[in-house]
């Protein structure tokens, strides 16, 4: 069973590299790990570990590991980022019922 679920992430990392233009080397490199451990990943040797996936994390952190790991997206998004309102202008009214906008 292993071996699917380790087929699904390899397939997903690789999707992530093909999205980000890479090739595995440079993968490897942008995410500082052994281009050799990578190799050993890719064919099935090693599994990967948590460090691998916080590396990914730390270098491209708009990616869902959970995604990565499951293949379901997550429910929460915690880099979603919150839409704020910039002030334009204020307006100071006076008691005399003038005002100045600034």
């Amino acid at each position: 069973m292993f071996t699917f679920v380790n087929m699904s992430i390899t397939s997903r990392i690789e999707k992530l590299i093909k999205s980000k233009k890479l090739t595995k080397s440079s993968f490897a490199n942008e995410i500082g790990v052994q281009r050799s451990s990578l190799a050993h990943f890719f064919s099935g040797r090693n599994k990967p570990s948590l460090d691998f996936f916080l590396k990914i994390k730390d270098r491209y952190p708009e990616v869902d590991l959970n995604w990565i790991i499951s293949g379901e997206k997550s429910q929460i998004r915690s880099n979603k980022k919150k839409k704020t309102n910039e002030i334009e202008s204020v307006i100071v009214f006076y008691k005399d019922g003038t005002f100045k906008k600034s």
